[in-house]
């Protein structure tokens, strides 16, 4: 019976190490190990390495990448490979001011007016990564934590309602605007509205690097009277 059970050990060795692969619960293993069914892994899983190095099991937060066939996968952070990742999402749920509008330029063109510009202020953080930015719901500035690309996307408008019969049609300017270490405009956009035109609304985008400091908030503007009402932003984060 033992020089059966040898035996049969030695014809399983001799298998394996011809076929180069083993399969469980498959009989035909289309890989060096084929696993029909689920894989637990308790500790770690190690990948790269060769039959003297163990291979890599990764840092906290990354994830596993392939490098194509053949070839070992490997540990990425995200951000590493230039995904957005998105750091701040804000509303604005009132409108501004409460009672009564703040004045309008009242003349063209609008986008020289900015003594007449107010700052868009979102009055709920959805999300707020502060390892990036942080945010001042009072003065509506972004201050940047984080230096790099990001990625400004606001939703912004505008209530008209107040202005009387023959006193809406204007120009309305909206921007995203940098305000240190200079007073910078980074995006805009400018249109123009006929009368009784009772509310409108601007989408922007932009783009842009910033240094640790650097401040940046939304701007509007229009011809007439106006109030800001509800609208919404978010905020990504791209690696340099």
């Amino acid at each position: 019976m033992m020089k059966k059970k040898l035996l049969y050990m030695a014809l399983f060795s001799m298998f394996i190490h011809l076929n180069a692969q083993i399969g469980i619960e498959t009989s035909t293993p289309q890989n060096t190990l084929h696993v029909n069914g689920s894989l637990q892994v308790v500790k770690d899983l190690n990948v790269g390495g060769d039959d003297k190095t163990r291979g890599n099991s990764g840092n906290k937060g990354e994830v596993l990448m392939s490098n194509g066939v053949g070839n070992a996968p490997v540990w990425k952070t995200i951000e590493s490979e230039n995904f957005l990742k998105v750091i701040y999402v804000g509303n604005k749920t009132n409108i501004s001011p409460a009672s009564g509008s703040y004045t309008g330029t009242h003349s063209t063109p609008v986008n020289t007016h900015e003594s007449y510009s107010q700052t868009y202020v979102f009055n709920v953080s959805n999300k707020i990564d502060t390892a990036y930015l942080t945010y001042n719901s009072t003065t509506g500035l972004f201050t940047v934590v984080k230096p790099g690309f990001y990625n400004i996307v606001p939703y912004v408008t505008y209530d008209l309602n107040l202005n009387p019969s023959g006193q809406t049609a204007g120009t309305a300017n909206s921007y995203i605007q940098k305000v240190s270490p200079t007073l910078t405009t980074l995006a805009g956009i400018s249109t123009g509205h006929g009368e009784r035109t009772t509310g409108l609304n601007h989408n922007l985008s932009s783009i842009n690097f910033f240094n640790t400091g650097e401040t940046f908030r939304i701007r509007c503007r229009y011809t007439q009277d106006f109030r800001l009402s509800s609208g919404n932003i978010h905020i990504s984060y791209l690696t340099p």
